[in-house]
């Protein structure tokens, strides 16, 4: 099964629903969506987030595998990309940008913080 959403389907039954409402209520044809469940595709967007709303599952569980790798990946560029702005200390604006790219830093290092202690 791909991990990077976590399991799917057994959320989805666990929940008592069946693959061919799910499919219904998303939009989507019940074949794919199988598929999707069983790892054969990889689910767009649009159905991860159907899953969160319909059975109520936290984004971070549906893409459990995804999410601590993409928080700090996003860190890793965020303070990359702040670096190369000190460095450079040119160009209009950059003593804003430093400290709205320090913010979205201390904003995912805090992300990453409150995922890691769950």
């Amino acid at each position: 099964m791909n991990n990077t959403f976590y399991h799917l389907k057994t959320y989805r039954e666990r929940s008592g629903i069946a693959l061919q409402d799910m499919a219904e209520i998303i939009g989507i044809d019940i074949a794919s969506l199988s598929k999707i469940e069983k790892g054969k595709r990889k689910p767009p967007l649009s159905i991860v987030l159907s899953y969160h709303f319909i059975l109520s599952i936290p984004i971070e569980k549906l893409c459990k595998n995804k999410y601590a790798e993409l928080l700090k990946e996003n860190t890793l560029q965020a303070v990359a990309l702040k670096d190369r702005l000190l460095e450079a200390m040119t160009g209009p604006n950059i003593s804003d940008r430093i400290k709205n790219i320090d913010a979205i830093i201390d904003q995912l290092v805090s992300t990453e913080s409150q995922y890691a202690s769950k």
